[in-house]
């Protein structure tokens, strides 16, 4: 018998183990499919884009204080005279918003309701022309809101809070 045929399939099936056979995807063109183009889907309406305007930085505000943060325009409101009453079977807050700012100072504030830290109540101030969107001019703003509940909150503990989606900033 003679050991080369043997000695060769036997090189051949280590070769094979070893991955030291190169293969590499073979394209025949007979064969082969010829790659479509994906549909186009026509757009139902055309966006319009939207103009962003960003910001202009502001080192220093009309008073010369340095504009560190966004908040920093919060530090000018002030309220005082706050009262919660009821009236007709509904709750009602007054107050008074006092702007030391020398501008017209925009933002949006809601009163929060608490019952052992818990959130009962919320409503969202509004200004005497019924704007949620309050415009504090310099000095004292009359503010408001109608409280939508059932229960008593005379007697609870409240907060007003800012909207933080809308920055306090100068009209």
């Amino acid at each position: 018998m003679n050991p080369k045929p043997l000695l060769a399939i036997w090189l051949l099936c280590v070769l094979m183990l070893c991955g030291c056979i190169r293969t590499a995807p073979l394209l025949v063109s007979e064969i082969t499919l010829a790659p479509t183009a994906a549909p186009t889907i026509a757009p139902t309406s055309t966006p319009t884009p939207v103009a962003t305007v960003a910001p202009t930085p502001m080192l220093n505000d009309a008073l010369g204080n340095f504009v560190a943060d966004p908040q920093h325009f919060r530090q000018y409101i002030t309220f005082k005279n706050i009262q919660i009453y009821e009236q007709c079977d509904d709750t009602f807050m007054d107050a008074i918003a006092i702007n030391a700012y020398p501008q017209n100072l925009v933002c949006a504030v809601d009163v929060v309701f608490y019952m052992k830290d818990e959130e009962v109540a919320r409503a969202k101030v509004q200004s005497r022309d019924a704007q949620y969107l309050l415009t504090l001019v310099p000095g004292e703003n009359t503010i408001f809101a109608q409280i939508d509940t059932d229960m008593t909150l005379t007697s609870l503990d409240f907060k007003l809070i800012y909207d933080d989606k809308l920055v306090v900033l100068p009209e």
